[in-house]
């Protein structure tokens, strides 16, 4: 199989993986194990693919920078925790507004914010487990992979 597509492949796993996890637990804590779940957690991951994606890459580049500037004197291990904990936080507050956004919509504010919060809290901790995993296991292995 050729590199590249090796590559692409892999990503693809990943983004799969954790946002398929992600947004099934959001879409869950939104609207538990309805008739509905299977479509609807469908077309959420398929948004947090098509925009969480995207911004998060956008978010990743200011963490790094962020990080880099505030704390240039830790060593590179303390730099990755915080950075993971600092995506975990963010990303999974941007996945909980989108998949709530549309497993309720924003018809009832009230609602769709306890929603929110609800699924925010009830994903954060799987974030925070798999954040440390995730930066200092896989992403060096992935990072080495990808600049070869």
């Amino acid at each position: 199989m050729h590199k590249t597509l090796k590559k692409i492949l892999l990503v693809a796993a990943m983004v799969t993986l954790v946002g398929g996890t992600f947004t099934g637990i959001m879409t869950y804590s939104n609207i538990g194990f309805s008739d509905a779940f299977a479509s609807q957690w469908a077309f959420s991951f398929i948004q947090a693919v098509c925009v969480i994606f995207p911004m998060g890459v956008a978010v990743m580049w200011v963490m790094h920078q962020v990080i880099e500037g505030l704390f240039d004197g830790l060593s590179s291990l303390y730099k990755n925790l915080i950075f993971g904990f600092g995506m975990a936080l963010s990303m999974e507050a941007i996945m909980a507004l989108s998949t709530t956004y549309r497993n309720i919509g924003l018809g009832d504010w009230q609602q769709f914010s306890q929603a929110f919060l609800a699924s925010y809290l009830m994903v954060l901790p799987v974030a925070l487990v798999l954040s440390p995993i995730m930066t200092l296991l896989i992403k060096p292995k992935m990072e080495a992979f990808l600049a070869s």
